[in-house]
């Protein structure tokens, strides 16, 4: 998820996501999801990983069809669901989505076996009532189900002339960091902590445009959370904005001591049904209270908020 300003979600789509409208045939699918997801677990990591790229897939398609009614451009990997009279966000969120594929595919040797939706929203509200999100949440970007949802970059992107706001949306906006969580969700089968899939997309996109969230409240000169709280209820943690920079933090600790290569192991390991700690002993050679105290060491000394 890619937000504008200060991170302050209260929830996550749990999964692979709902339709373009929070209608009680929504609610069933999110239900069942629950259901085959507590199923799932019980599977081996094989059928397990099948399994969720089918419902994955189903839920998708519901996206798509709820987005019948909106006008559609489509290009090499992406197409773009709009509604009338914003062509022009639309051409620009597609462009930008398809000038990041190959850098962004590239380095997880991942390839799209179709392509991918996007839909696109007028306003933030919009955006928020397809999740059932209350109005203040201030997501621009969000993965869920295959298919990648925008805010239209009209919406939050305080400029006029056409070339400042292709900028700003191709260096600041969310296609990066929503890309790359589809293809973790992709290659794992869904399988992997939510710190993690953040830590990943918020890297890639600092190694695409440079962008990097910062502010006060996430600081990392206070005290952090263990890896045990990211690891829980990752996205009701009191201070998001920790949360999320601390996710950044560690996946960088990663690719600077191990390696970029490294990231791919760690998704490998996941794909192949392991739970994050034990790829990590595998991978990394290090147990989770190791992990947190080398990462956490080396943030203090690099990121000096």
């Amino acid at each position: 998820m890619r937000f504008l300003g200060k991170q302050n979600i209260i929830g996550n789509p749990p999964g692979p996501g709902r339709g373009y409208s929070f209608s009680s045939a929504v609610k069933m699918l999110l239900a069942g999801f629950v259901l085959a997801v507590v199923l799932l677990h019980k599977l081996p990591p094989t059928l397990r990983y099948y399994c969720y790229s089918a419902v994955r897939e189903l839920i998708k398609v519901h996206a798509v069809i709820g987005a019948w009614h909106m006008e559609k451009l489509t290009s090499e990997h992406f197409y773009i669901k709009f509604k009338p009279g914003e062509r022009a966000g639309a051409e620009l969120a597609l462009e930008t989505a398809e000038r990041f594929y190959h850098p962004v595919a590239k380095g997880f040797g991942f390839t799209a076996r179709a392509k991918i939706p996007i839909i696109i929203y007028s306003c933030r509200e919009e955006l928020n009532k397809s999740f059932g999100w209350e109005a203040k949440e201030n997501a621009i970007g969000v993965y869920w189900a295959g298919t990648i949802r925008v805010l239209t970059p009209e919406a939050w992107i305080g400029e006029e002339e056409p070339g400042r706001v292709a900028d700003v949306f191709t260096n600041s906006g969310p296609m990066v960091h929503e890309f790359a969580h589809l293809i973790v969700d992709y290659m794992t089968g869904g399988n992997y902590p939510r710190w993690f899939t953040e830590g990943v997309a918020q890297h890639e996109e600092y190694k695409q445009t440079g962008f990097e969230f910062r502010d006060a409240a996430g600081s990392l000169n206070q005290p952090l959370y263990s890896m045990q709280e990211l690891a829980g209820d990752f996205d009701n943690l009191p201070n998001q904005s920790l949360a999320y920079r601390e996710s950044f933090a560690a996946v960088r600790y990663i690719v600077s001591r191990y390696g970029e290569e490294v990231l791919l192991d760690l998704i490998k390991e996941l794909r192949d049904g392991k739970d994050f700690n034990r790829a990590m002993q595998n991978i990394l050679g290090l147990d989770e209270a190791g992990f947190e105290a080398r990462w956490q060491e080396w943030a203090h000394l690099q990121f000096q908020d």
